[in-house]
């Protein structure tokens, strides 16, 4: 803390990311905090890359033309109330000087002090792990390589042009784009083929109990005409399609990557523990292990509790990101902290305008009960409720006429 000449000293918060653990843990903050925000007596920045937060949850209906890309972004500002936005890039941490250096474009680079710091920067793409993505491939995780690739097939689908998409990865991501995708080609009668490319199964990773939502995914996929190839890794991207493992060449005019993370390590915080992946280790109450003052969240932290290892998706994020704003509140009101504690809803992914599979608690939906079950929920989490609503009065519109499996008795059966 530092202590101005008269008053009480100042507390100084700096959030590493504007995504779901930054803008949770700031809203947390807020609340548990309010009184001391107020006087002035805590001060809150939060770093990010761009002015706005990005909802992924309907990446694939802004692919597939469903949904306006500008209906995934909403400006952090007006989310923040009381925090201070800078749009800029955390290049450096000094953790025994207590700062982050900060560059925003167009500037030289700045030194921010902090008293508690969290880092919520999320996962980055695996180019390093697939020879030519970089150069030849496109993928979805920063929200200007999305924007991008959307621009390209859009382009691409206005000129009519004939268009062959490899999409490689066969978990949630990579369903939903190739369904999407391949959605709006029949849609809109435009030639082509999408291919699915996954290293495992289609959605493999569901345990034995889910099989009939992972064969009403196999049956949709297939009905949308999704051209499937499992069990097939991809050993590079090259300017004609993916070199698949063997030498075969997918020959594809676009080749999306929708598996797989990277962790990057933000300079300075090399000695922070690690687990084998790159993901920082943190305590119970989400702080990195062996630090009072830094806290981590989301593809950037493992957290680990009595219920099991947190999986790397949005809602998880959100969570840490609630049990870290409360926990930092607590920190400065001096407090015992909370440990994080949270047991997950169920799982959901779109096969389509009103097809879908989704699990809660156990209990599994498919088809259109399911896709507008996932519709509502995801809107709920969105950041904005005006936001959300705008999202469900787009996306409420008379289905598709494209054919799905009626329920998971069919979807295995298909599959027989």
């Amino acid at each position: 803390m530092n202590a101005p000449g008269h008053g009480s000293p100042v507390t100084r918060v700096v959030v590493v990311g504007g995504g779901y653990v930054g803008l949770d843990a700031c809203r947390a903050l807020r609340r548990g905090a309010r009184r001391q925000l107020a006087q002035g007596e805590v001060q809150v920045t939060v770093v990010n890359p761009t002015p706005y937060h990005t909802f992924h949850g309907f990446t694939g209906e802004a692919l597939g033309g469903q949904l306006a890309l500008t209906r995934t972004l909403t400006p952090l500002k007006p989310l923040l109330p009381g925090a201070v936005v800078v749009q800029g890039t955390v290049t450096r941490v000094d953790l025994t000087m207590q700062r982050v250096q900060v560059r925003v474009p167009g500037a030289d680079a700045t030194w921010l002090p902090f008293d508690h710091l969290i880092l919520g920067m999320g996962s980055a793409d695996p180019f390093g792990r697939v020879p030519g993505l970089r150069e030849h491939g496109w993928t979805l995780k920063r929200p200007q390589d999305m924007q991008a690739f959307r621009a390209q097939v859009g382009a691409r689908f206005a000129a009519r042009t004939p268009t062959t998409i490899n999409v490689i990865g066969g978990g949630y991501a990579g369903v939903e784009m190739a369904a999407a995708l391949r959605e709006r080609q029949r849609r809109e009668g435009l030639p082509g083929d999408v291919h699915l490319i996954s290293a495992g199964g289609v959605l493999d990773t569901l345990p034995p109990e889910l099989a009939g939502l992972r064969a009403h995914a196999r049956a949709s996929l297939e009905a949308l005409g999704v051209q499937l190839h499992e069990h097939t890794r991809v050993q590079a991207v090259e300017p004609l399609g993916a070199r698949l493992e063997g030498g075969t060449l997918r020959r594809a005019d676009l080749t999306l990557l929708a598996a797989g993370i990277a962790h990057t390590t933000l300079p300075g915080t090399e000695e922070l523990p690690r687990d084998e992946r790159g993901r920082l280790l943190t305590d119970e109450f989400l702080r990195v292990t062996g630090c009072h003052n830094v806290w981590a969240g989301g593809d950037a932290a493992c957290v680990r509790q009595p219920l099991g290892e947190s999986p790397a998706n949005a809602l998880y994020a959100m969570k840490h990101g609630l049990c870290i704003g409360r926990n930092v509140a607590r920190s400065v009101r001096r407090l015992p902290l909370r440990p994080f504690r949270y047991g997950g809803l169920g799982q959901s992914a779109s096969l389509g305008h009103w097809n879908a599979i989704t699990e809660l608690r156990g209990v599994t939906f498919t088809g259109p009960v399911a896709w507008l079950m996932r519709l509502l929920f995801f809107t709920w989490f969105m950041p904005s409720r005006a936001q959300g609503a705008r999202v469900l009065l787009d996306l409420l519109r008379p289905p598709t006429p494209v054919h799905v499996p009626r329920s998971a008795t069919e979807a295995l059966s298909a599959t027989d």
